[in-house]
């Protein structure tokens, strides 16, 4: 039967989700591709605003592939029965990389970052996993809706519990999710639910080398991303879980 579904790639940034995001572009044809290369391309090489990228969702409604640095919300511009996708990485993996990425873009200095880092303070937006995933809807158009998304990814959580809940709701209701650390199963998972067929590929290395961080770096890393890895390590458990029961069933080892 011939897949006939749009499809949400959520791509919660410096997750390896480059390569997957490509890979997906070239399996569904640059046309069927929103936002399209050349918004990206008038914005620098990067995503667009959010409401310029709904706009051209809604401009082109025969697209088959809808991905970007947007919340897991934005599902509801897309039909009920879009096949969603997200990828998620170690969050202390994460934030690091997301701070080279800053520094190979300038926002920060080397110097600055580690300092921050001393004083306890994190030089990029926390938790960005849960914010991604738990983030609530944004009742607003235009230029308002894409100012106030852009503000949700970095202003201070209020309700850590709330948006903790939230996650762990939405997560459960992804299609596909994959890890960083596991890629190959990710892209057998979606060319089995797609028939598209993918190709692994490696893209988006960072522009800066690695950094080495002291212990007391790495534990100010941790304490800002407490809902990430509670986050991360409870959709392992269930990813896990989820595999051990569909093995106990093929093996007639399953009881209900």
């Amino acid at each position: 039967m011939k897949f006939d579904r749009k499809i949400f790639f959520c791509h919660i940034p410096k997750t390896a989700g480059t390569s997957l995001r490509l890979s997906l572009e070239q399996a569904v044809g640059d046309a069927a591709v929103v936002p399209s290369q050349t918004l990206i391309f008038h914005h620098g090489g990067r995503y667009p605003p959010l409401h310029e990228a709904l706009q051209e969702l809604h401009d082109k409604p025969d697209y088959r592939l809808f991905r970007g640095h947007y919340g897991f919300w934005v599902r509801k511009y897309l039909p009920r029965n879009t096949l969603t996708i997200v990828v998620l990485r170690d969050p202390v993996e994460r934030a690091i990389s997301h701070i080279r990425h800053f520094l190979a873009d300038g926002k920060t200095t080397e110097a600055e970052a580690l300092d921050s880092l001393d004083q306890g303070r994190l030089p990029v937006p926390d938790n960005a996993l849960c914010r991604y995933l738990g983030g609530a809807a944004i009742e607003a158009v235009g230029q308002e809706l894409s100012a106030r998304f852009l503000d949700s990814k970095s202003i201070p959580i209020v309700d850590h519990n709330d948006l903790f809940k939230r996650a762990i709701l939405t997560g459960r209701s992804v299609d596909i999710m994959g890890f960083t650390d596991d890629m190959p199963a990710l892209y057998e998972k979606i060319s089995q639910e797609t028939g598209l067929p993918l190709t692994m590929r490696q893209d988006n290395p960072s522009r800066y080398p690695a950094l080495s961080l002291s212990g007391r770096q790495l534990d100010t890393v941790r304490r800002h991303n407490q809902l990430d890895l509670q986050l991360y390590e409870a959709m392992r458990a269930e990813r896990n879980s989820n595999k051990l029961t569909r093995l106990l069933k093929r093996t007639g080892l399953y009881r209900t």
